[in-house]
């Protein structure tokens, strides 16, 4: 027999099993029951449901803590307006620039002196300062008064008067401010760490981590330093120009929450086109 047509019939049978076995395949082939095909269109359609009943649920709670945070906020700052003396907001606010001034530039002194010298040393050095700043007034009143005959009244005697005691009613007062400041201050601190309010609680603790960070570049008394400038700088700084501050605070507020806004609107989109 010829090679060519030995080759040419194992060809032809090969393609009469291949179809055969192709034909096979295709009469054992069953279609999927519709019935499947239903049951996943209705698991994926309480799947979107569910997510998006999540989105929302998580909408409603983010919007209740974010109330609560600003009525927190709002309540803290009027309590810390009530809690600061008048004289003290004087002098954030530079009511009396030299009285302001002297304070601050004191103050900055004090803070720097600590920074270079041991604290026995600062503390000894400010109370010989104020020793001898003190006599040094009363030698120029002594000298005033016996050789020029122009009596002069003693600055310290009018700060530090003779008859200086804290009576009854002023120990009262301290305490019931200490009372009522006390008992706040530990029901803020009890809802923080046990995470009654969720939001105050994370936003505690962000503080918390931030300040750790701010602790391993700079110690307590740059920390202070810096705060000090803060309070007698930003003040002052917001009152003189509030009107442009708050309407920048209130147009990037605004975009933050139409950001967030967009956010979650398309989680529940894209739930929907899955």
């Amino acid at each position: 027999m010829d090679p060519t047509t030995d080759s040419w019939n194992k060809s032809s049978s090969n393609d009469r099993n291949e179809a055969s076995t192709t034909e096979s395949i295709s009469q054992n082939y069953t279609p999927v029951d519709d019935s499947y095909v239903q049951k996943g269109r209705t698991e994926l359609k309480h799947g979107q449901q569910h997510a998006e009943n999540i989105v929302s649920k998580t909408k409603r709670i983010l919007q209740r803590h974010w109330d609560q945070t600003r009525h927190s906020l709002v309540e803290a700052r009027k309590r810390t307006c009530q809690m600061i003396p008048k004289s003290a907001c004087n002098l954030v606010y530079w009511r009396n620039p030299i009285q302001s001034g002297i304070v601050f530039g004191v103050s900055l002194s004090v803070i720097i002196t600590f920074m270079c010298l041991s604290s026995l040393a600062a503390i000894s050095f400010w109370l010989l300062a104020f020793l001898i700043v003190v006599g040094l007034n009363k030698l120029y009143n002594y000298v005033m008064t016996t050789f020029v005959g122009s009596a002069r009244q003693d600055i310290f005697d009018s700060i530090f008067s003779s008859d200086i005691a804290i009576s009854k009613q002023q120990a009262d007062e301290l305490a019931e401010q200490i009372q009522v400041n006390g008992t706040s201050l530990l029901k803020h601190a009890r809802n923080i760490f046990l995470w009654q309010n969720l939001t105050n609680s994370a936003m505690f603790g962000l503080v918390l981590f931030i300040f750790f960070y701010i602790g391993l570049s700079m110690n307590t008394l740059t920390l202070g330093l810096v705060s000090l400038i803060f309070l007698f700088t930003v003040p002052k700084i917001y009152e003189v120009y509030q009107v442009p501050i708050d309407r920048t605070a209130k147009q990037i507020l605004d975009q933050i929450n139409q950001l967030l806004a967009k956010v979650t609107a398309k989680l529940p989109n894209k739930a929907k086109k899955a």
